[in-house]
C-alpha cells in the first residue's frame, strides 16, 4: 500500500463548496497525472450516488471515494483536506454527513479493496494517528505519516 502514497496526490488547502467540485479537482489532477482515464469523474459521481463513502470515526469524519477499477491507470490513494466540511453521504445507510477529509482509493484489483478499507478504518480509530494525521499541515509530514503508518 505504501507505493499508493505520492506527494503530488496530497492536497491539504483544497477550497471547493461541495463534492461535485472536489471530484472535478481531484479527477483532473489524477487524469492529468495519468493515474486514471478520462472516464474517471463519471464513475466517481455514479459509485457514490449507489454506494456512499462517508464514515464516521469518533475523532474525525473521513470519506473514502472510489472507482471501478477499469478507470485506474496506476493505483493510488489521493489525501484531500478541504478548507470547511461538505455534505457527503455515509457509508451503509446513505445518511447525510459533512467531512472535510477525504482519501480518494484508485484501485486497479478490486479484490484488495476489502483489506485496503479495514487497514483505513482500523487507522482512523487510532487517536495517535488521527492527532497526526490532523497536525499533518504540509505535503511532506503527510506523506511521511501515511507511508509509516501503513507499512507497519
Amino acid at each position: 500500500m505504501q507505493d499508493m502514497f505520492n506527494t503530488d496526490l496530497i492536497d491539504l488547502n483544497a477550497a471547493v463548496s461541495d463534492e461535485q467540485e472536489l471530484f472535478d479537482l481531484v479527477g483532473t489532477r489524477v487524469i492529468e497525472k495519468d493515474f486514471a482515464n478520462l472516464g474517471y469523474i463519471s464513475g466517481l459521481e455514479k459509485r457514490e450516488l449507489s454506494y456512499p463513502t462517508g464514515l464516521k470515526f469518533p475523532e474525525i469524519p473521513v470519506a473514502l471515494p472510489h472507482v471501478d477499477p477499469k478507470y485506474i491507470k496506476k493505483p493510488f490513494i489521493y489525501v484531500v483536506r478541504n478548507d470547511k466540511p461538505i455534505a457527503v453521504k455515509q457509508m451503509g445507510d446513505s445518511a447525510d454527513m459533512e467531512s472535510s477529509n477525504f482519501l480518494f482509493l484508485g484501485l486497479k484489483d478490486g479484490a484488495k479493496q476489502p483489506k485496503l478499507l479495514a487497514e483505513i478504518m482500523a487507522a482512523f480509530q487510532n487517536k495517535q494517528f488521527i492527532s497526526a494525521f490532523c497536525e499533518a499541515d504540509d505535503k511532506e509530514s503527510m506523506y511521511n505519516l501515511l507511508t509509516n503508518k501503513f507499512t507497519e
